[in-house]
């Protein structure tokens, strides 16, 4: 049994390699074990591309996400390891986490909270499945290209940051809702693909070099 680790809130699901499945292709394509290993390594990596590839696509729908190149750099990391260094072909673990993300990126409504004359600070309303966000000391102004809600670090008029809003929780709950079923499936074709390629070429019969 393989486990998924959230490392916003560390969260563990379980996801299942069929280690026999492995060796049945293994048997069926006529590959060495060492032909096995080096497209298992690299179907760890294939794979991860591909979950990260169809999170960001979940972030714009559902998510309003205005620009993937955004995301792209908030994500904290996507990668899928082997903890026991492939000792084990039935434990993965998929590392993954997102950083907050600026108001302006995100589709949706800003409003001020009180009057001009007495502001009491502004609420950002998501256009996808996040909750409302309040902002008691926001203001909201078109700085930096963009209309957004910012906030002061000081008492003083400068400097200002945009204000961020969390989705982490979101994050999670959309994988584990619309990707995780998908894991064993995503990754046992590419590891099929990869490994049908080494025996047509003859690559990895008898060595192999680890992220080489």
């Amino acid at each position: 049994m393989s486990e998924i680790l959230l490392p916003t809130n560390l969260n563990r699901l379980p996801f299942h390699i069929d280690v026999e499945e492995l060796e049945a292709l293994k048997d069926i394509h006529g590959a060495t074990e060492m032909q096995m290993r080096a497209a298992y390594n690299r179907a760890l990596g294939r794979t991860a591309i591909t979950l990260r590839s169809l999170t960001n696509k979940k972030l714009r729908d559902e998510m309003g996400i205005k620009s993937l190149k955004a995301i792209r750099k908030r994500f904290q990391h996507f990668r899928l390891r082997s903890p026991s260094k492939q000792k084990k072909f039935d434990e993965l673990k998929l590392w993954y986490g997102m950083n907050d993300v600026s108001v302006g990126y995100l589709k949706g409504s800003i409003r001020r909270r009180g009057t001009k004359k007495s502001p009491n600070g502004a609420v950002f309303k998501p256009r996808g499945k996040m909750p409302n966000q309040t902002y008691d000391d926001g203001f909201i102004t078109r700085l930096y290209n963009r209309r957004s809600i910012f906030t002061r670090k000081t008492a003083n008029r400068f400097p200002v940051v945009e204000a961020r809003v969390p989705v982490a929780d979101e994050l999670n709950a959309m994988i584990e809702d619309d990707i995780y079923e998908r894991l064993p499936e995503i990754f046992l074709k590419h590891f099929e693909t990869d490994l049908k390629g080494r025996v047509k070429m003859g690559l990895h019969k008898n060595s192999w070099k680890k992220y080489g």
